[in-house]
C-alpha cells in the first residue's frame, strides 16, 4: 500500500527520544495495565486466597449518562464487557442518568450521583468505598463516530492488541498506583480527558475531611487561558522547588488553593501575582498550573447529596467551572436573579462555604494532560503525538500516523493495472472498515466502520462512518474534521433558504450536498425548528443496506468535492451533479442527533 512520499518525509521525528517525563509515565502506565491484568485474573479465579490481596481496585465505578436511553445503552455494553471478563467484577458498577426534560450539566450530575449512592448503600460501605465518577452523559457531537456507543466508549489503538482499548477500560487502568494510598472518598473525572501521573504521586494517607483536592498540571498560558487556573497558596516555594528536580524524582506538592480562576485571559493571569510560574532550567516558557481530575472525601459527598434536592432541573452546573469557583462570593446580580445556572452555582457555592469545604491543590509537575474532545485532537492524539503514543503504548503497525483497530482493514485486488494498492495519506484513522484496492483516502481523516470500494476517493479531513438504525435501515455521514457541528442557521423558513447557509466543509453549503428537489420540498412542509445545525439538520440519506448507504455518501462526496474544486462558487448551478429526486435507493433522511438515537436502541 503506497504511502505519501512527501509526508513519509516528515517523520523524521518518530526516530526522537523521548524526554524524561515521557518515560517516567510510559513506564507508570505499564505498571498499572501490569496491575490491571492482575486483577482481571484473580476475578477469574475461584479460590478466594488466589486474589491478589495488594492491587486495590475501586469499589464503585459511576459512569453518568444524559437520559435514560444513554443509560440503557452503556449499560448494555458495559454488561457485555463484564460477560466477556473485559473489566473487573468485583467493583459495583452503576450508570445514572439525568432526571427527564432535565438539564442539570455535570456538576449537577455530581450532587445527583452523590444523592443516589447515598440513597442506596448504608453508611458504613460508603463511608469507607472508594468511587471512580466518570463523567460521560450527552453527545459527542463534537467527536461524531462515537455519539451513538458514547465517548467513553471511544477505541484507541494498543500494542498486542488488534481491538484497541476503549476508554472505560483505560480510565479504569490510569490511577490505580494512586489508589495504593487514596482514602475513601470518590475521584471524579470526564470521559475526554487522559491524565497520565507519576508513581511518586499519592494521596495523603489521611486527608483533611470537607476538603476538596484537585489535581494540577503544569501547562501553557495559552492553555490555561481555556482551561480553570489556580492561585496557589506557595509560601514556601515547595512548587518551584519540585520544578527544579527531574521527572522521576518530582512528587506531589499538596496545598491550598487561594482562588480559582475559570479560562482567564493572559491580561488577567499576569496581574495577580503568583499564577504564573517563570520558565526554570532551560525552559523558556511560563507556566500556569491547570485543573483536571479532583478527589473529595466522604463528608463532601454528603454535603453535595443534599445540595442535590435543592438545584433547580435547569441549572446547567459544570463540574469544573462551577463547582471549583465555589469559594468565591458571587452574589447574584438583580438582572440574573431569574437565571436557573446563577441560581444553581448560587445554592451550590453557599452550601459548600456553609459546610466549611475547602479546596486543596496537589500539584503534579510529572504529569500530562490530554484532552480528546473533538476529531482533530483526537487524530492528533492517536496518528501524530509521538509521546502521547508512547506513554499509552499506542503503536501503528503499518505505519506510525496510520491508525488501525480491526482487522482485515486492507484488501488487495489484482486488477492487471500494475498499480493494485489503496493509496493512504498521513494521518488517518482507521476501525472496522475494509479499504479496497485503488482507494485513495487523503490526510487528515477518520473511518470507521465502512467499506471504501475500488477507486474511491476521500477528500482530505473527512470523517466518515456508518451507522445502523433500523433493522433494515442505515446511514453514512460525511463531515469535515474542522466543522463546527453545533454552529446553527435560522431554520424556522423554507428549508431551501437554510439549506443554502447550512455550511459543510467549512465553506460548502449544504444545498450542494444534498439531492435536488426532494429534501427542500420535505424541509418546506416539515415546521424545522427555530435554529439548525449540522449536528440537528436531518440532510443525510438513509439506505435500506450498508453498501447502498456507503454508495449514496461517496456520491454525495463527489458533489463536495466538486463543489470545494470551483473557484466561481457564485456560478455553480445546483443542479450539476445532483441524483434524481425520486432515487429509489433513498427511503429516508436522518440528522447525527437523531440517528444517534436511533442506533442507541440496536
Amino acid at each position: 500500500m503506497p504511502i505519501d512520499q512527501h509526508q513519509q518525509s516528515s517523520q523524521a521525528s518518530d526516530s526522537m527520544h523521548l524526554d524524561e517525563l515521557s518515560n517516567v509515565l510510559r513506564d507508570v502506565h505499564a505498571q498499572n495495565m501490569a496491575t490491571f491484568q492482575r486483577i482481571l485474573t484473580s476475578d477469574r479465579s475461584t479460590l478466594e486466597e488466589n486474589r491478589a490481596a495488594t492491587d486495590r481496585f475501586w469499589d464503585i465505578v459511576v459512569i453518568t449518562a444524559g437520559d435514560l436511553q444513554q443509560r440503557l445503552c452503556y449499560q448494555r455494553q458495559i454488561d457485555f464487557k463484564l460477560s466477556k471478563g473485559q473489566i473487573p467484577r468485583q467493583a459495583k458498577y452503576h450508570v445514572i442518568e439525568d432526571p427527564p426534560k432535565s438539564k442539570i450539566g455535570s456538576g449537577g450530575s455530581t450532587c445527583l450521583v452523590m444523592n443516589v449512592l447515598n440513597d442506596q448503600y448504608s453508611d458504613d460501605f460508603i463511608s469507607t468505598a472508594r468511587v471512580l465518577l466518570i463523567h460521560a452523559g450527552g453527545y459527542s457531537t463534537r467527536l461524531p463516530h462515537v455519539s451513538a456507543r458514547g465517548k467513553v466508549f471511544t477505541i484507541l489503538p494498543q500494542v498486542n492488541s488488534p481491538d484497541g482499548i476503549q476508554v472505560l477500560d483505560l480510565k479504569l487502568v490510569l490511577y490505580l498506583h494512586l489508589l495504593k494510598s487514596m482514602p475513601p472518598g470518590v475521584f471524579l473525572t470526564s470521559a475526554d480527558g487522559i491524565e497520565l501521573l507519576s508513581s511518586k504521586a499519592p494521596f495523603p494517607s489521611d486527608p483533611k475531611p470537607l476538603t476538596i483536592t484537585s489535581l494540577a498540571h503544569p501547562s501553557s498560558t495559552a492553555i490555561g487561558s481555556t482551561h480553570g487556573v489556580y492561585l496557589l497558596q506557595d509560601t514556601s516555594d515547595l512548587v518551584q522547588a519540585d520544578r527544579a528536580l527531574q521527572p522521576k524524582d518530582q512528587s506531589a506538592i499538596l496545598t491550598q488553593c487561594l482562588e480559582f480562576l475559570h479560562k482567564p485571559s493572559l491580561d488577567r493571569m499576569k496581574r495577580i501575582p503568583g499564577v504564573i510560574f517563570n520558565g526554570i532550567s532551560g525552559d523558556k516558557d511560563d507556566i500556569v498550573y491547570t485543573d483536571s481530575c479532583y478527589y473529595f472525601d466522604p463528608q463532601t459527598a454528603k454535603v453535595m447529596a443534599k445540595i442535590w434536592k435543592t438545584l433547580p432541573l435547569d441549572c446547567d452546573l459544570e463540574a469544573w467551572a462551577d463547582v471549583l469557583s465555589f469559594q468565591q462570593d458571587s452574589p447574584i446580580s438583580p438582572s440574573l436573579i431569574g437565571d436557573p445556572h446563577q441560581q444553581g452555582r448560587h445554592i451550590l457555592s453557599e452550601a459548600l462555604r456553609e459546610a466549611k469545604v475547602k479546596l486543596d491543590v496537589m500539584v503534579l509537575n510529572a504529569s500530562k494532560f490530554y484532552h480528546l474532545g473533538t476529531m482533530l485532537e483526537f487524530l492528533e492524539g492517536v496518528c501524530i503525538d509521538r509521546a502521547f503514543m508512547a506513554e499509552l503504548h499506542i503503536q501503528n503497525h503499518l505505519h506510525p500516523q496510520i491508525a488501525q483497530v480491526g482487522a482485515h482493514t486492507f484488501q488487495h485486488e489484482k486488477t492487471g493495472t500494475g498499480n493494485d494498492s489503496a493509496v493512504i495519506e498521513l494521518p488517518v484513522y482507521l476501525e472496522n472498515s475494509v479499504v479496497h484496492a485503488q482507494a485513495k483516502v487523503h490526510a487528515w481523516s477518520l473511518v470507521v466502520d465502512t467499506d471504501l470500494g475500488e477507486n474511491t476517493i476521500l477528500p482530505a479531513n473527512t470523517c466518515i462512518f456508518t451507522l445502523q438504525i433500523r433493522e433494515q435501515a442505515y446511514v453514512t455521514f460525511t463531515v469535515s474534521v474542522k466543522d463546527d457541528m453545533k454552529k446553527e442557521v435560522e431554520g424556522n423558513e423554507s428549508g431551501k433558504h437554510w439549506l443554502h447557509r447550512l455550511r459543510i466543509y467549512e465553506n460548502v453549503p449544504v444545498a450542494r450536498m444534498v439531492p435536488g428537489g426532494a429534501l427542500e420540498s420535505r424541509l418546506s412542509s416539515s415546521n424545522p425548528d427555530k435554529k439548525v445545525s449540522l449536528w440537528t439538520a436531518p440532510i443525510f440519506e438513509v439506505a435500506s443496506t450498508k453498501t447502498e448507504s456507503i454508495n449514496l455518501a461517496m456520491e454525495r462526496l463527489d458533489r463536495i468535492r466538486d463543489s470545494l474544486s470551483r473557484s466561481d462558487t457564485m456560478g455553480w448551478k445546483d443542479s450539476n451533479l445532483l441524483q434524481s429526486s425520486t432515487d429509489s435507493r433513498i427511503i429516508g433522511w436522518t440528522s447525527f442527533k437523531e440517528a444517534a438515537r436511533s442506533a442507541r436502541d440496536l
